[in-house]
């Protein structure tokens, strides 16, 4: 499933993010713009307005996996 969602990692103004892969415990896609380092704190912004936070796991190129807090 491939789904544009908002990232913001506090480094950098918000981007779009292409999703790739997405699940209860995270997601991994592509950005366009300046790739957050491992271990940021990123929200995501969904397209229905929820936002998730949580922290970059990997990076790979312009790649990266997030994984999301749990309470």
């Amino acid at each position: 499933m491939l789904a544009r969602v908002r990232l913001a990692d506090g480094a950098a103004p918000p981007q779009e993010m292409l999703v790739r892969d997405i699940s209860q415990f995270g997601l991994s896609g592509a950005v366009r713009g300046p790739v957050p380092v491992r271990d940021a704190v990123v929200t995501v912004t969904l397209a229905d307005g929820r936002e998730l936070w949580g922290l970059v796991r990997w990076v790979d190129r312009n790649l990266i996996g997030i994984e999301f807090a749990r309470d």
